[in-house]
């Protein structure tokens, strides 16, 4: 067999096996797409001039599919589900994809597809919902990592049981060590904190009934 079956073959497997994984990253980026071009077609004022009007989501966009904390207060609950699959711009979908392949495909190896997709969409879920109750009305907030810190979680916890040589807070120090390399501008560290503990404590519920 040639090198290039060799790698068709693993690419195949991949997406055979890490079923969970690869659904979500075909969601993200299908989203992301149809939002481009929503931006481009339908809101003339976008906010943005060249490259960077066609990368982004436009504010207008954002308000209705991301996290705006007044619209959910109006009664617009939704948001706080669709948000975990709304990314703003292109470098934001590219950093949480890889970050998610980082931490998803572990996570996909270990856990049935219904815990996997539990595990993230409630940490992104609980993410949100205190991103709600703490961040100021006027605040507009979307992506995916408080779903992708809850599956970090996990795989700490997996990493834990498969190796007890080391203490649990031995792991759980890299944990705060990855949350804190996220820590930067515009980025919803509160989010990414309840999501990793969110993951953590999830993962002692389904851990006895991983593949």
């Amino acid at each position: 067999m040639s090198d290039s079956e060799t790698d068709e073959t693993s690419i195949e497997d991949f997406w055979k096996r890490s079923s969970s994984t690869r659904d979500l990253i075909i969601v993200f980026t299908i989203t992301y797409l149809v939002l481009t071009i929503l931006s481009l077609t339908c809101c003339v004022d976008t906010g943005y001039t060249g490259i960077v009007k066609v990368i982004s989501i436009s504010r207008i966009v954002l308000e209705w599919v991301g996290q705006y904390n007044l619209l959910i207060f109006k009664g617009y609950v939704y948001e706080l589900f669709s948000a975990m699959f709304v990314h703003a711009n292109l470098l934001h979908l590219l950093s949480n994809l890889l970050f998610f392949l980082i931490y998803g495909l572990r996570a996909d190896e270990k856990l049935y597809a219904k815990h996997f997709y539990i595990i993230f969409v409630v940490s992104a879920l609980l993410g949100n919902l205190f991103t709600l109750v703490v961040y100021p009305v006027n605040t507009i907030s979307c992506g995916a990592s408080g779903g992708i810190f809850g599956l970090l979680g996990t795989d700490l916890i997996l990493a834990y049981e498969e190796d007890k040589s080391k203490s649990i807070w031995t792991y759980l120090a890299f944990g705060i060590i990855f949350l804190l390399m996220s820590v930067g501008v515009n980025v919803n560290s509160l989010a990414h904190s309840i999501g990793l503990v969110s993951g953590i404590l999830l993962t002692f519920f389904v851990i006895k009934k991983r593949k």
